[in-house]
């Protein structure tokens, strides 16, 4: 079986546009019907990103500009460091402590001092030790096994 996505160049307007192989026809944006037996299919692909890719690319060369430059993908924040974000704009002290503990508890459903000294390092404002003394102080977190705690 060849390819499932071709890119070919619409023979009224010219421009490039991505399809299906095993269709015989598509409409091109310019309200042209192409019966695709009647044009050459210039690249082949099976990924439906990587064509979206080459007609991009196409449409690029087309209009005699140069290809695109590649889109720079976000890449996914660290849980742990959208925990500290949350909690760096909280003036409190003792409610910045109890939203990173929440944060903690919905994150990994109990949490160590480990990972409350990663966020801890994350916001730069108390240490995890003295952020775990005050929240067991003020009941916000209890300790369910050794060295393991959850938020209320």
């Amino acid at each position: 079986m060849g390819s499932k996505y071709g890119v070919i160049v619409c023979p009224k307007c010219g421009m490039a546009r991505g399809v299906e192989t095993a269709k015989k026809t598509t409409s091109c944006q310019c309200g042209k019907e192409i019966n695709l037996s009647h044009v050459k299919i210039k690249n082949h692909t099976d990924s439906p990103i990587e064509l979206a890719e080459l007609v991009a690319k196409a449409n690029a060369i087309i209009r005699g500009g140069e290809e695109p430059a590649p889109e720079k993908r976000s890449r996914k924040k660290d849980p742990m460091n959208a925990i500290a974000e949350g909690a760096k704009s909280i003036k409190d002290p003792l409610e910045r402590m109890r939203v990173v503990a929440q944060g903690l508890t919905e994150l990994k459903s109990k949490f160590t001092v480990e990972d409350l000294r990663h966020v801890a390092s994350l916001l730069g404002k108390d240490t995890a030790e003295d952020m775990l003394a005050r929240l067991k102080e003020h009941n916000l977190v209890y300790e369910i096994d050794v060295g393991e705690y959850r938020s209320v």
